[in-house]
């Protein structure tokens, strides 16, 4: 949606008409009170530039990193700093101490600002949006399935935060150069991600689909047996020498399917309390263990004569007999740097039923390649590939995320350079005509890098094509010899600072930076100047005026020039508004969006997950950012804000340690409340213009509300929803 100056009050459609205007006094006699437009009420008046003060700007960064609304000593820091250039070092200054403030985020290990970045950095590198069914292929088990307990839910999450995780410690612990994690074979893990990795390359599939099990080889003369309850220590499980050797104990093994169509016989349920992988035509896969390892039992036969008793199938699952998880949840909770290297010679691979093994790990030894966010199992679990694709939307996915540009027929590579014929180069798909031959020019010999590393299942390669492919995007053309080659060509890439100074230009502000702008300049030259430093890359983008509209740029006189018709509010999106919510109510997880999240705010999570949000779609260069402020979104927000006062007003207990509490047994608490609202939930501090005028809005509608015989708890709840629908709550850059 588009603003004109001082008038952001055209998100009205999303804000009660009382906040309407109040939340933006301080306009001139050019602004537009009624949001109305021009002289014929047909579109918004456009006016000049208009700087906004450090009341605005102040807080507006400080929501963008830690969802925390300013100090009054923090906007004053900057305020009185003197002239433009002060200004923007005093905020420099507050930048810093938002990056390295430490305090526990209501239980959460992680810092505010980390956790922005947790969020930030899993979407940039498309780690995430996953779910169960996006490991069919990644993790071939034959059932479809990463797993089927509860645990299975911590492994996606531990997925999904990996990546993340290992930038933060790269480049914010550390304060390694950002292009390390590009070229990075460290990745932070759990021990169960550790077993999720060194599973996968025990359980291989090719490019045809089929499973190589070398657990079964290996364990062929073995087997697996599972015997009843909790006889067999688990340290005998593992060892090799003990007379135990891969027994594992299952309670509770005889509780089987009943009857059915699967299980024609009751004599199904009296069946054996032992089941041997030997047995039967059962064989000792690395599927069957990986899911004993996190208290799941696989379908499994048992022989118990003729036709129709030998059909039955058993099932178990026991949500605390996860061999990672005896004691407690530190499997999937405890973080460290681990490297994945190649076996030297013969060396064995990381065995992954060895849990032992894998929680005192600082290296996997495995043969499938791990270099950098394009390797990982989150990112292959999004962008899937086939034996048509030919890992095309992984490469193309992978120039997306570290280049900002994808291969869409515009390539500025000359094709007398690429050559009529260039490694990896599908002619079958190239009969389509010029265009079909200009894209494949690009594409084929790149993802030729990648086919040489991996099969169609993102396992290790054993039939590489002929060639070992070539990078070619964007005017650049580079022999490879491995991904790791790739990955430092990423990083070389002419395109490399621009695209992350625009991820960044759409993290705060919901849309791209004008890429002609000298100050875009500027923020590219600074990044490269400094060895790519990630901090000095934050301080950069988030105190200039491209971010806090301090002063005039091109960008912002684009964004305000007639054919912008002004401009761009955001919505808060998912989560900055998630954040936000978190961090000034004390609460954990306000939005319920977490996998494994107990559900306290009921109805939440239902509601969130449809709010606008980052993200990256399939070929999609910039993120999917919604900005308005539709009828859909209010109504959500509305439905949030209200659970969430139901929870923290006059409840009999708080929904978290920490989360902020209110009451309405008297005027004194009443008026601590809303002073509360306006301070911390809106974020406009006291010396703020606009701080009496809301105070004295939210008190006149408690007052009304109690005569029209509202209940003072319902009044108090009402008064809090109104100052969570406002502006400063709903926008961004407010």
């Amino acid at each position: 949606m588009k603003k004109t100056p001082m008038n952001r009050v055209l998100m009205t459609v999303a804000v009660p008409l009382a906040l309407g205007t109040a939340c933006f006094l301080g306009g001139d006699d050019n602004s537009n009170p009624d949001g109305g437009g021009g002289p014929d009420g047909g579109g918004p008046t456009i006016l000049p530039f208009q700087a906004d003060s450090p009341f605005t700007y102040v807080a507006k960064v400080k929501n963008i990193m830690t969802g925390l609304a300013p100090t009054q000593a923090e906007v004053d820091s900057v305020a009185n700093a003197g002239d433009d250039d002060a200004k923007q070092a005093a905020l420099v200054a507050l930048i810093d101490t938002w990056m390295t403030d430490t305090t526990a985020a209501n239980g959460d290990p992680k810092d505010k600002f980390e956790a922005k970045m947790m969020t930030f950095f899993e979407l940039a590198f498309q780690q995430t949006q996953l779910s169960q069914v996006d490991f069919i292929e990644v993790v071939p088990n034959g059932n479809g399935s990463i797993g089927t307990s509860p645990n299975s839910n911590l492994l996606i999450e531990n997925v999904k935060e990996s990546f993340a995780r290992t930038v933060i410690e790269l480049v914010m612990h550390q304060n390694q150069p950002f292009t390390n994690v590009f070229t990075t074979t460290q990745f932070m893990m759990t021990p169960a991600l550790a077993e999720l990795y060194a599973f996968m390359d025990w359980n291989v599939i090719d490019d045809v689909e089929k499973i190589n099990d070398k657990f079964a080889t290996q364990m062929k003369t073995v087997g697996v047996t599972v015997v009843d309850g909790n006889s067999i220590p688990y340290a005998q499980t593992i060892d090799p020498k003990s007379v135990n050797y891969m027994h594992w104990s299952f309670p509770n093994l005889t509780t089987i399917q009943p009857p059915g169509p699967s299980n024609p016989s009751p004599e199904c349920q009296a069946a054996t309390r032992s089941w041997v992988s030997t047995n039967n035509g059962n064989t000792p896969s690395a599927h069957l263990v990986h899911y004993l390892m996190y208290g799941d039992l696989e379908a499994y036969k048992i022989n118990l004569g003729p036709p129709p008793n030998n059909n039955c199938n058993a099932f178990q699952a026991d949500n605390n007999n996860a061999i990672l998880n005896v004691a407690t949840n530190n499997d999937f909770g405890t973080w460290k740097l681990v490297n994945v290297r190649a076996p030297a010679g013969t060396e064995a691979l990381t065995p992954f039923w060895d849990a032992t093994v894998l929680r005192a790990a600082s290296e996997l030894v495995l043969t499938t390649p791990r270099v950098g966010f394009f390797s990982t199992p989150a990112f292959h679990a999004n962008w899937q590939t086939n034996t048509s694709n030919q890992m095309r939307v992984t490469i193309n996915q992978a120039f997306i995320v570290a280049l900002g540009a994808q291969v869409d027929g515009t390539d500025t590579t000359s094709v007398s350079d690429i050559g009529a014929n260039p490694p990896g180069l599908d002619t079958v798909h190239t009969a389509g005509g010029a265009a079909c031959v200009g894209c494949h020019q690009v594409l084929d010999p790149s993802r030729t890098i990648l086919m040489n590393a991996y099969s169609d299942g993102y396992g290790t390669q054993g039939a590489p094509p002929a060639t070992k492919g070539e990078f070619v995007f964007n005017g650049t053309i580079k022999p490879v010899n491995s991904v790791s080659d790739l990955a430092n060509n990423l990083i070389s890439h002419p395109y490399f600072a621009n695209a992350w100074v625009q991820k960044l230009c759409f993290f705060a502000n919901s849309e791209a930076c004008d890429p002609d702008d000298p100050e875009i300049q500027r923020l590219i030259g600074n990044f490269k100047s400094s060895s790519f430093s990630w901090k000095k890359l934050i301080e950069d983008v988030l105190s200039s005026p491209v971010t806090t509209n301090a002063k005039s740029t091109l960008s912002t006189s684009t964004q305000w020039g007639p054919a912008a018709q002004g401009e761009i509010v955001s919505v808060a999106r998912r989560d900055h508004l998630c954040s936000a919510l978190n961090s000034r109510l004390g609460l954990v997880d306000s939005c319920q969006l977490g996998i494994t999240t107990n559900k306290a705010l009921k109805g939440i999570p239902e509601i969130a997950v449809g709010l606008p949000s980052d993200g990256y779609g399939r070929g999609a260069a910039s993120p999917v950012l919604p900005v308005n402020p539709t009828l859909f979104y209010r109504s959500g927000l509305e439905n949030i804000c209200e659970d969430i006062a139901v929870e923290l007003i006059d409840a009999k207990a708080p929904p978290n340690t920490g989360a902020q509490m209110f009451t309405s047994t008297a005027q004194s608490n009443i008026d601590t409340a809303i002073a509360f609202f306006v301070s911390n939930l809106m974020g406009i501090v006291g010396d703020d213009p606009r701080s009496p005028i809301m105070i004295g809005k939210l008190t006149d509608h408690y007052t009304q509300a109690l005569a029209n015989k509202a209940k003072p708890t319902d009044a108090l709840k009402s008064t809090f929803v109104v100052a969570c629908l406002s502006p400063n709550v709903a926008g961004i850059g407010m």
